[in-house]
């Protein structure tokens, strides 16, 4: 039986069906090549309808941070030509291997092309308990690869001119509040601070991460409060959990673990970021010759 809807009713479920798409597949480009071409609205409408949502777009490549950052985990493991590994990824990876060789050459020069942005995320009344979750980014299947759905903080990249309070919206939009983003609820905007400062910049591929801490009131703690297409099982753990690399994290985050430990070491007398180089770019750049070679 078809739903008796107004003109009005279908025009709203249609918009919250378009902005869904945007959230999942990244860009109006994907949306539209993802639906053969055909959706019943123009490019610049769809862009005029992102911007009344108030989505925030995306930033950087078109793709995800934590794809580059797949690729390139898996490059260090297997340290084979970036060639012979681009020719193993699913044909859901994005980046280009122009891109791939782009941020290796990078990584050897230190050299820093985008900017980015993670969260960590805590409950209120408890500061040692973390946000993750795993990461669903597509991910090629190798016999030393991590397996599939990395544990992984929300983050993304962002734009160098924009403010910090948008690079967050970016992240929670994205990242942990999809569904009410969808359903126009202000979620995200209640959880960012006034003048959210970083207390940590991560380097890492050809990206510098602005780190930040925020904090959930008790009734955005619970399982359910948080949704998104890129990240499943959102869940709190242990800040020492984390810091005992047991667990299959995405490169970089025990980095930030272990910076926001710090931070909380410092308490108020928390003044100027830190700034850390990590783990995988180091790695990386001892073999980054002749892994550029076939």
């Amino acid at each position: 039986m078809k739903e008796n809807l107004s003109p009005a009713e279908k025009e709203e479920r249609f918009n919250r069906w378009l902005i869904s798409e945007y959230l999942k597949y990244g860009s109006v480009d994907e949306v539209y090549k993802a639906h053969d071409y055909n959706i019943p609205i123009s490019y610049a409408g769809y862009q005029r309808l992102l911007d009344k949502w108030g989505i925030v777009k995306a930033a950087g490549p078109n793709t995800r941070l934590t794809e580059a950052l797949i690729f390139l985990e898996e490059l260090s493991l297997e340290k084979i030509p970036l060639e012979r590994l681009y020719r193993k990824m699913p044909l859901s990876f994005k980046a280009s291997i122009t891109t791939m060789h782009r941020i290796l050459n990078s990584i050897r020069s230190e050299t820093i092309r985008r900017v980015g942005t993670a969260l960590v995320i805590t409950q209120v009344e408890n500061k040692n308990l973390v946000l993750i979750g795993n990461d669903v980014s597509p991910i090629v299947r190798t016999n030393v690869g991590k397996p599939f759905g990395s544990l992984t903080l929300p983050m993304g990249y962002s734009r160098r001119t924009e403010s910090r309070e948008t690079s967050i919206l970016r992240v929670l939009q994205q990242e942990v509040f999809t569904f009410p983003t969808i359903e126009r609820i202000d979620t995200p905007k209640r959880i960012i601070p006034p003048s959210p400062r970083p207390f940590m910049y991560l380097d890492i591929a050809d990206v510098r991460v602005a780190v930040y801490h925020l904090t959930l009131p008790p009734e955005l703690s619970k399982p359910d409060s948080f949704t998104s297409f890129k990240i499943k099982n959102h869940r709190f753990i242990h800040l020492g959990e984390m810091l005992e690399r047991k667990l299959n994290f995405r490169a970089g985050i025990v980095e930030i673990a272990a910076g926001y430990r710090n931070y909380l070491e410092r308490g108020n007398l928390f003044s100027f970021p830190i700034f850390q180089r990590a783990f995988l770019n180091r790695e990386l750049a001892k073999t980054a010759i002749a892994l550029v070679r076939e």
